[in-house]
């Protein structure tokens, strides 16, 4: 068990800081040097915004990325730098924002980014992106909104079912329940209701694309289980699902791994969009 409160991972990871003062740094010089829209809307309210980095070719898959920050902090302009990886390799990477707490709610960030999603949808071509294949990705929180959106029904929506394609979720919560009883609940404002309804492992849809549930194995324990649980339970749905535990690796270095070609989270994705 870890001495340090469920899901209260800076107290958990010393010189947690540093790292996304890299992150921040790294994103901050590809912006400069890379072909780019910043700041794109998707709709009115300041949130409503995101960052394309367009692939070396057109027709691309598309990789929508959701920032971490406990729900509450940081932005889209800190997850610039895998631009780097992806883009050469094929692949539009797209840096998405949403609303934060504790002035937005769960249901605020998710009806936000289900916005989002549609405009990628409906705009791809305009980018050299490819609307039949639309990935998500994101980390910590953005991990569990990117599992949200790889279990929302699309058609509710008047979009196809399978509109995304595939998720990979590095160190992502899948069922809120648990942090109901976290310190991370003075800001989320969790009820059961909402909790189950924004809680992935339990929609998992009849339909579901492939999803990557990597991992430090150096994380808080209830990360790791997390991850675990839910790409068994996507798994015992039939769909598949890859469990992708990092060695060595905890809740900050593990986001540096996106922007290695060679680490073991590239190469999963990179198998799941189809890129080299």
């Amino acid at each position: 068990m870890s001495p340090f409160p469920a899901y209260a991972v800076e107290q958990a990871t010393p010189g947690f800081a540093e790292w996304l003062q890299k992150f921040s740094a790294e994103s901050r010089r590809v912006q400069a040097s890379r072909r780019c829209q910043l700041d794109v809307a998707f709709g009115d309210a300041p949130a409503e915004r995101l960052d394309i980095f367009p692939a070396d070719n057109a027709n691309a898959p598309i990789v929508v990325f959701l920032h971490g920050g406990g729900w509450r902090a940081s932005s889209k302009g800190d997850r610039s730098f895998p631009a780097d990886v992806f883009c050469p390799a094929g692949a539009v990477w797209i840096s998405m924002e949403y609303p934060l707490a504790p002035a937005a709610s769960v249901d605020d960030m998710v009806a936000c980014l289900r916005k989002g999603m549609a405009w990628v949808a409906a705009n791809a071509r305009s980018f050299g992106g490819d609307p039949d294949r639309i990935f998500v990705c994101g980390n910590s929180a953005g991990g569990h909104l990117a599992s949200v959106m790889m279990t929302t029904d699309w058609t509710e929506h008047g979009l196809p079912a399978d509109l995304i394609k595939g998720g990979t979720f590095v160190s992502g919560v899948f069922d809120m329940i648990p942090l109901m009883k976290s310190g991370a609940n003075e800001w989320l404002r969790l009820d059961i209701d909402t909790a189950v309804r924004h809680s992935a492992i339990y929609n998992v849809p009849r339909r579901g694309g492939s999803i990557v549930c990597a991992v430090g194995a150096d994380e808080m324990p209830e990360f790791v289980e997390q991850s675990r649980n839910f790409a068994a339970v996507w798994r015992f749905h039939g769909h598949p699902a890859t469990f992708l535990p990092c060695p060595e690796l905890h809740h900050f270095s593990i986001i540096a791994e996106l922007g290695r070609r060679d680490s073991a989270l590239v190469r999963a994705m990179f198998d799941q969009i189809g890129s080299r």
